[in-house]
């Protein structure tokens, strides 16, 4: 009796340190845009290499050279696709037109899918990905590494450009600004040697009734950015 409770407790101090390794590997991996180390690599495509990990999947895209973390209900449909345009349009299997702009906003950094785009069925549900996208992109602040004069830190903001006849989220490093945290919420301020008004970094109305269709169903705390 004693050995099988002493089997028992290897097996769960063993399943313990694994789900502990697996946790403190997918927060290394989310936070700092890398692989996996605890995971199967496959190469699934000449674009697309997909790591294994015990409770999810990451997919690197060498097009764009980005990682992203899903489920294993997911398709490995991840990666941007090649696109050909005409006159500035992309024809997705459905024959809804969609520019090239919206099209680069959509899949550059896997907010869609490329199944995802073949599935959208018109030009409303493209309008409404795009919104999505778009205002979740201009949120995604970038930490410069400095601090404000009463400590708090100093971030920048992108804007989504044309740039190489290519449309791609470039950060503005002439405008900073002040990042606080309360609890799970962040707030930006406006910086100008001092930090001006706090304001909460949150989500409209539509937004918060679309994103789940989108990748970003899968990012951590989403939900906040919908809470008052």
């Amino acid at each position: 009796m004693r050995k099988v409770i002493k089997f028992l407790l290897y097996i769960l101090s063993v399943a313990i340190i694994i789900g502990c390794l697996t946790y403190l590997d997918y927060f290394y991996t989310k936070t700092n845009n890398v692989a996996p180390k605890i995971s199967i690599k496959e190469n699934l495509d000449e674009n697309t290499v997909v790591y294994k990990s015990l409770f999810y999947k990451v997919w690197y895209c060498k097009s764009n050279k980005t990682y992203f973390i899903g489920s294993y209900s997911d398709k490995d449909a991840i990666c941007p696709k090649s696109y050909s345009y005409v006159d500035g349009f992309y024809t997705n299997d459905l024959g809804v037109k969609i520019s090239k702009r919206d099209l680069q906003l959509l899949t550059n950094d896997g907010v869609y899918t490329s199944e995802m785009i073949e599935n959208m069925k018109d030009d409303n549900q493209v309008s409404d990905a795009v919104h999505v996208a778009y205002n979740y992109g201009l949120k995604k602040y970038k930490d410069i590494n400095k601090k404000s004069s009463d400590g708090y830190k100093l971030v920048i903001l992108p804007e989504f450009i044309l740039e190489d006849d290519n449309y791609k989220w470039v950060y503005n490093e002439d405008k900073e600004y002040c990042l606080k945290k309360d609890n799970d919420f962040y707030y930006l301020s406006e910086y100008d040697n001092e930090c001006k008004k706090f304001e909460k970094i949150k989500m409209d109305t539509k937004w918060c009734s679309l994103y789940e269709t989108s990748t970003l169903v899968y990012e951590d705390k989403i939900e906040n950015l919908c809470k008052e």
